[in-house]
């Protein structure tokens, strides 16, 4: 792979390698930091290794200059090859934010600094949601998204269906079904998610169009920098999972890093974003999304972080019934 990288840089830079670091974190791309010997000096770059339109960095390059055209502070794509013909590995090189993730300098930071930044983490949101759609679901290269559509026969009439709540519907029972095909969850477990879902499916309604959903939107995948007293965010990374849905489906990752159910990082949050958070339609794609990334992992082969997960789901979902708020983190 050195070489590889070392013909690239030459191809696309006239630059020598110094230094190949493979990035390990995340479970899609096959990543690298290169330090080259002129200008920028270091960058990122991505290997494509899932040709699938839904995962695919040619689907990454959509994301990035259609957020980059919004001054939404996505990297630079230095150089880019995706094959027509998909039988071989593409690539994409894209600048190294100077600043640090969040995630990794969170736990440091002073009480006021984690507010301040987190009304700025809502507000970056609000401006990706910004960004609208014609149709709920996966964005494909160059933005395409296929429009899920009931049957019609010749003179069907006219059926008014919330399409939001239908695509969530529908990709649930797909992860139930294929879920089902393995030993590691129980026939109980099944039927008491699916009584979850349908239970609350009115929850998965949503009247406004399609926004833009970053996907997998978590401190780990936001730059921040420290100019005089104050941080501010420097940038977004990671773009594969983007989707057309409604906006709580987008809030599943600050979910799980606590960000909701701490009164105090919540109100920064709403304050950024312009608007309150419905906890308990946040709750609930927390509670699919979990779900469907277990699925996911069980067909990639692993069966021990699928039973933790499904677990968990089990737990949230009985925490639910008995009107419990769902697992409280403190705030240091």
């Amino acid at each position: 792979m050195e070489d590889k990288i070392k013909g690239i840089i030459k191809k696309e830079f006239r630059a020598k390698v110094l230094d190949v670091e493979r990035i390990t974190e995340g479970y899609s791309h096959f990543m690298y930091l290169v330090k080259i010997d002129k200008a920028p000096g270091e960058l990122i770059i991505r290997f494509s290794s899932n040709i699938k339109p839904a995962v695919s960095i040619a689907k990454e390059k959509f994301i990035i200059e259609t957020l980059r055209k919004r001054r939404i502070p996505a990297p630079k794509i230095l150089a880019f090859y995706f094959p027509e013909n998909k039988k071989e590995e593409g690539y994409m090189v894209l600048e190294k934010f100077s600043g640090q993730s969040l995630d990794v300098i969170w736990d440091s930071l002073e009480r006021e600094d984690k507010l301040s930044i987190t009304v700025k983490i809502g507000k970056l949101l609000k401006d990706i949601h910004s960004i609208k759609f014609d149709s709920f679901g996966e964005i494909e290269e160059n933005g395409y998204i296929e429009k899920d559509s009931p049957f019609k026969f010749r003179d069907a009439k006219k059926t008014n269906i919330n399409k939001c709540k239908r695509v969530h519907l529908k990709d649930q029972l797909r992860y139930i079904s294929r879920t089902s095909l393995y030993d590691i969850a129980s026939d109980k477990f099944l039927k008491d998610y699916l009584d979850y879902i349908l239970n609350n499916r009115e929850l998965l309604e949503y009247e406004g169009k399609p926004c833009l959903n970053h996907g997998d939107f978590f401190p780990g995948h936001i730059f921040v920098i420290k100019k005089g007293k104050e941080y501010f965010i420097e940038g977004i990374i990671d773009f594969e999972f983007a989707c057309s849905f409604n906006p709580e489906n987008d809030f599943v990752k600050l979910h799980r890093s606590g960000f909701f159910h701490i009164s105090e990082l919540k109100e920064a949050f709403e304050k950024g974003y312009g608007s309150e958070v419905d906890i308990e339609r946040a709750d609930m794609h927390r509670i699919m999304r979990d779900f469907g990334f277990a699925t996911y992992l069980l067909e990639s082969g692993s069966t021990t972080l699928p039973k933790k997960i499904f677990l968990d789901v089990e737990r949230m979902i009985n925490e639910k019934k008995s009107k419990n708020k769902l697992e409280f983190f403190e705030f240091p």
